[in-house]
Parts: structure tokens; C-alpha cells; sequence
């Protein structure tokens, strides 16, 4: 039996120039946000956005898969680091993806949970980079 993947376009996203190295970014869902360089408390990095995009696919993926084996997924916090490649062309080569939650105590049941996740990630799938996953666990509750 062939997996049959449904088609899904997404966008358009635009991009308006501020003259200042800064650029309003606008969703299709109306989202406004700015985006550039130098990154400050209200202008994000471009590597800012990808990590983020990274790190909430991954979220929202967990919840999804979390939701097929109905189980509750609880609280969730995402930490998202990268490291540039040592190599050219410029780029990302590593992202190490930390998430910590509370819903679900059995730590090879979260990493299951994590590894479908990493494999329905629509991001994940589509940079060319080295991404480990690993689960985070207060030190009083006992577990990494």
C-alpha cells in the first residue's frame, strides 16, 4: 500500500523592507512581526526565526503525536540551540532541541513521543542539518 501524502501549500508570507535593516513580516493569517538585522528586543534574527520555527514544529508535533496515543502531553517548554557549520557555504550545522514536560512521566514513552515527533516535523524534515532531540526532567522529579 503507497503512503499517499495530501498536498498543502502554504503562504504567502511577505517581507516589506523598513530601510533599516529591519523587515515587517506579514502572514497569511495576519501575523505582523519584524525581522532583520541587528536582532534587538523587538526585531528578530533571521537564525532566531528558524530556531523558532524548528523548536514550535517540534511542539506542536509532540502534541499531535501525543494526541494519536491519547495521552496528555502537560506542560511543555522547548530550548532550542544551534551551532554554524565549520565548513562553507554558511549555515547551520547542528540544532539541539531540549524539551522538558511534565504530562507524561515514563521517559521511554516521551522519547517515543519525541522521535514521531522529530519524524512529523514539517521543519525538521526540511533542513539539512544535524538535529538531536533530548528530554529534560527537574532534577526532583527524578529523571535525566
Amino acid at each position: 500500500m503507497a503512503i499517499k501524502i495530501k498536498p498543502k501549500s502554504f503562504g504567502p508570507l511577505t517581507l516589506s523592507s523598513n530601510g533599516d535593516g529591519s523587515y515587517t513580516t506579514t502572514t497569511d493569517a495576519g501575523n505582523v512581526s519584524l525581522s532583520g538585522a541587528p536582532a534587538t528586543a523587538e526585531v528578530s534574527a533571521p537564525y532566531d526565526l528558524i530556531m523558532a520555527a524548528l523548536g514550535s514544529c517540534i511542539g506542536v508535533s509532540f502534541e499531535m503525536a501525543a494526541k494519536q496515543k491519547k495521552l496528555e502531553p502537560g506542560n511543555i517548554d522547548i530550548t532550542v540551540n544551534a551551532a554554524k557549520a565549520e565548513d562553507l557555504p554558511s549555515r547551520f550545522g547542528r540544532f539541539d532541541v531540549t524539551v522538558a514536560l511534565d504530562g507524561i512521566e515514563d521517559d521511554e514513552v516521551a522519547l517515543g513521543l519525541l522521535k514521531l515527533a522529530k519524524e512529523m516535523c514539517t521543519v525538521s524534515n526540511t533542513l539539512n542539518a544535524e538535529i538531536t532531540l533530548s528530554l529534560h526532567r527537574d532534577a526532583d522529579k527524578g529523571g535525566e
